[in-house]
């Protein structure tokens, strides 16, 4: 599977653009602010069905359209689909699989498992457990058939559980009746993430097993409760347990919603432990590892999105990051200012784009003007 090629229209600064890409890796260069993250956020938004830089999808509309409209093709199981999109300044919006109305964001996603690299996603290590849980849960996503389902259903029962407590109802029939689905599902979420990072833990050391700063790399899994046997009853009682404290929250608070990701060094947390620059390391190998679960476990090829790679790395830590890049089993799509702080470390082939002024230039053999 690979992104082929994105026809944009009136996306940020780009007028128009069709862009033909390399399998394999494919590097944006240009000037600050000439468009070249703009492309990535494209790509990332027809997979997520959300921009990575805004919230509001106005502000991806060129200046005074009314709208953008991005259109792809990709290779799928020996066959190529095609995947639009188009969204107005309202915010209403249309996306069509091979010409299909498509009322579920995540048909799109199943296609096109993006993952992206920025300054931003520091946020991994320094953010709260939602940032962690998104990075696991998509790789989960892409490799168990049945998460997003589970997921989905947990979620609709946490929502009434949480309803029951706002309106400050007593325990009674209801809340056994929603707590027994709330447990099940809350069970089958937790076995399957705790089966998912046990195999991306075993990639990563792997991956990592030279490099000093991450001898004795942990990961470990904190599910939102106390797991002891890991059987449904243990949640149950200590829903029962906290079941005044909930009311008065008007939330619950134990459950997978509230599952975190430990990353640890010898026993301490990266983020105490570790440089900037180190963390910059671990942060590649977890992306790359994810990256190479998916390709290998959900048999598919995934993006990686990396905007801004040579910001922040010494020498070492670019040769260390390049090392588990030729580990990678994804397509690319890298930034540069200039194609010299890139092509010198790739070992293959790579198509060239460059942007000026939201004017994109494919500079390689291929030579075609877009």
């Amino acid at each position: 599977m690979a992104l082929t090629s994105l026809h944009l229209h009136d996306f940020r600064n780009i007028k128009q653009a069709q862009l033909d890409f390399h399998p394999g890796w494919n590097l944006i260069y240009g000037a600050n602010g000439s468009g070249k993250t703009s492309l990535l956020e494209a790509i990332y938004l027809l997979a997520h069905g959300r921009s990575f830089r805004t919230g509001k999808p106005y502000k991806v509309i060129r200046h005074e359209q009314a709208q953008y409209t991005l259109f792809a093709r990709v290779d799928w199981s020996m066959q190529q689909i095609a995947l639009g999109m188009q969204r107005d300044r309202q915010g209403d919006w249309q996306v069509r699989l091979n010409g299909e109305a498509v009322q579920r964001l995540a048909d799109c996603a199943s296609l096109l498992p993006v993952q992206l690299l920025q300054p931003e996603s520091f946020r991994l290590f320094f953010g709260g457990p939602k940032e962690r849980r998104q990075f696991f849960d998509l790789g989960l996503f892409h490799v168990e058939p049945s998460f997003y389902d589970t997921w989905l259903r947990f979620h609709k029962v946490l929502k009434q559980r949480n309803a029951l407590l706002k309106s400050r109802q007593a325990y009674g029939a209801q809340y056994q009746y929603w707590d027994q689905q709330y447990v099940e599902l809350a069970v089958q979420l937790q076995q399957l993430r705790q089966q998912y990072l046990q195999t991306l833990s075993s990639v990563l050391l792997t991956l990592t097993a030279d490099v000093p700063s991450l001898a004795g790399l942990q990961l470990e899994l904190a599910p939102g409760w106390q797991v002891r046997s890991g059987e449904a009853a243990e949640l149950w009682q200590q829903l029962q347990d906290s079941f005044s404290s909930d009311l008065k929250a008007g939330y619950s608070q134990l459950g997978p919603q509230k599952a975190d990701l430990r990353l640890k060094v010898d026993g301490e947390y990266v983020d105490d432990l570790l440089s900037r620059g180190q963390l910059k390391v671990l942060l590649f190998a977890l992306k790359v590892a994810q990256s190479n679960v998916i390709a290998q476990r959900g048999h598919k090829q995934p993006l990686l999105l990396i905007d801004d790679l040579a910001s922040e790395l010494d020498d070492q830590s670019k040769r260390q990051i390049f090392k588990f890049l030729a580990q990678l089993q994804s397509q690319v799509f890298i930034t540069a200012i200039e194609p010299d702080q890139i092509l010198p470390h790739l070992t293959q082939d790579a198509a060239l784009f460059h942007v000026e002024h939201g004017q994109i230039k494919r500079t390689d053999n291929d030579g075609r003007r877009t």
